[in-house]
């Protein structure tokens, strides 16, 4: 049956309540309605893993459906159905091609299952199914398959930006932001009516179009604001298209104030870079601008309270198509970094629109990545520092005990991290939604040639693991992806599950 119309208007009537929690100041706040939830039949010792394209295609369906679930002992297949693309191992690339598994080209993404275009006749972008496996179709290839052996078959949205989506599925570019300068970039817009559209149609194509084989949804979008952006390194100021700058009139920002703003923020941080030391330092200036220019902080809010809308809106509509399947969201490592996106990403509002949330706390890759996080502060706003003057302030506030600066790409971050980013996600959600932390097994990090960084060892997988469980977790996702990991590390994982799920819970 088809549900469009139904569908549209739940989500419209949705769209219109999330309007009225959503308060039209300068520091506007979105605040998701709760939605009316049916039971979510959640697997007991819930383990997951997330699989690649060309993982099925290479070693074949049932070999890897043997090592995820003998080895790993999973029960929950996450099969990416969406991505920005595939990137392939390689024997003598940065990352040591694991003991399974065939080297080959990267390609570019696109949807790796058939749907029907009566889910995409409200948008432009139709045509975007990869062809690169022939007509390999990873849900009824897999999802039969894996209901054989007693696992379920979660479908994994990956909504990444990449440019080759621009290149190989028509019209793409044309629901890309817009930068500060007017300029086009390679990342849609949330608050684009085409790419909403896109977005709604994947998820019932998924749901109504396999509604035996697909038993729930895994979204994820790994997307940050211009504020966060600017601190991360990423240097395009997005978006300020079309429907964002009439997003931002309607809440009363001066458009040209934000952009201004935005503008004198990056002179900043050029000078950092430069080391153009200003008379008053970094972070005075930093602050003076946004006292100057309140509006970068409103439009900021506006990109991640759009960004949060179109989830909630998504959440709604599969859950007026399929009640008892579960829908959550990937949730990315700079929550666990940023204290500025943490502030953004509040559990305390996640909770009204998600069944489940999959937390990035890749403890071994983590060590190099807030290095790296560390260093891009104190490249821009906390440029009057260097990272291990500030550490220890950092560590603090994000209330963290883990190594020195110079030992943290070396050393990862500890089993310790996994458990207070459990625990805090668990109080977050007040037990109204299933938390996945992400135990890293081979994460790649930083990819620099003869680096010394952190990689993932058995004995790290099992402290990882128990670490979660002990700390409260309602199961694990085997991360990042099947396609990176030894199978030592993927049997230190299943062995570990197997222990603590036979342990009675004091």
């Amino acid at each position: 049956m088809n549900l469009s119309l139904d569908r549209r208007a739940f989500v419209r009537l949705l769209t219109a309540s999330a309007a009225l929690f959503t308060q039209s100041t300068r520091s506007q706040t979105f605040a998701a309605p709760r939605v009316s939830r049916s039971p979510v039949n959640n697997r007991k010792n819930y383990v997951g893993i997330q699989v690649r394209g060309f993982s099925w295609v290479d070693e074949g369906v049932d070999q890897v459906l043997d090592n995820i679930q003998q080895k790993g002992n999973v029960n929950t297949v996450w099969a990416y159905t969406f991505s920005y693309g595939e990137a392939r191992l390689q024997k003598n690339g940065p990352v040591p091609l694991p003991d399974h598994g065939k080297p080959g080209d990267s390609i570019a993404g696109g949807a790796f299952y058939d749907y029907d275009q009566k889910y995409f006749a409200n948008t432009s972008l139709k045509d975007f199914r990869c062809s690169v496996y022939g007509k390999f179709n990873v849900i009824e290839e897999v999802a039969p398959k894996a209901k054989a052996r007693g696992m379920s078959f979660v479908a994994w949205d990956l909504n990444n930006p990449g440019p080759g989506l621009n290149e190989t599925i028509p019209n793409y570019a044309e629901v890309a932001e817009v930068d500060v300068y007017g300029r086009r970039t390679a990342r849609p817009c949330f608050n684009n009516p085409d790419y909403q559209e896109f977005l709604s149609g994947k998820v019932e194509s998924l749901l109504c179009g396999y509604p035996s084989l697909v038993d729930g949804i895994a979204w994820g979008s790994e997307r940050m604001g211009p504020f966060e952006n600017m601190i991360q390194g990423v240097s395009q100021i997005t978006c300020f298209c079309q429907f964002c700058q009439e997003k931002g009139r309607a809440q009363g920002i001066s458009i040209a104030r934000a952009q201004t703003g935005y503008r004198e923020l990056e002179q900043l941080y050029q000078a950092a870079a430069a080391n153009q030391r200003p008379t008053d330092g970094y972070f005075t200036c930093f602050w003076r601008i946004l006292l100057r220019y309140p509006e970068i902080l409103s439009w900021e809010s506006l990109w991640t309270n759009s960004f949060q809308e179109v989830q909630a809106q998504l959440y709604g509509m599969a859950k007026a198509i399929a009640p008892a399947k579960p829908f959550g969201f990937h949730i990315m490592q700079s929550m666990t970094f940023s204290p500025f996106y943490r502030a953004e990403e509040d559990y305390t509002k996640r909770r009204n629109f998600a069944d489940f949330l999959k937390i990035a706390t890749y403890n071994n890759a983590g060590g190099p990545r807030m290095a790296a996080y560390l260093r891009h502060l104190s490249e821009t706003a906390f440029h009057d520092a260097t990272p291990p003057e500030f550490l220890e302030f950092y560590y603090k506030i994000m209330n963290y005990q883990e190594a020195p600066y110079d030992k943290l790409a070396t050393a990862g971050l500890s089993p310790d991290y996994v458990a207070r980013e459990t625990k805090r996600a668990l109080e977050g959600v007040a037990g109204e939604v299933q938390i996945y932390p992400g135990i890293d097994i081979d994460v790649p990090t930083l990819l620099k040639p003869g680096s010394q960084e952190k990689h993932t060892a058995p004995e790290d997988v099992r402290k990882s693991i128990r670490a979660a469980i002990g700390a409260g977790a309602d199961g694990v996702i085997l991360s990042r992806e099947y396609a990176e990991m030894w199978l030592a590390n993927l049997s230190a994982a299943g062995d570990t599950l197997r222990e603590v799920f036979a342990q009675p819970k004091a």
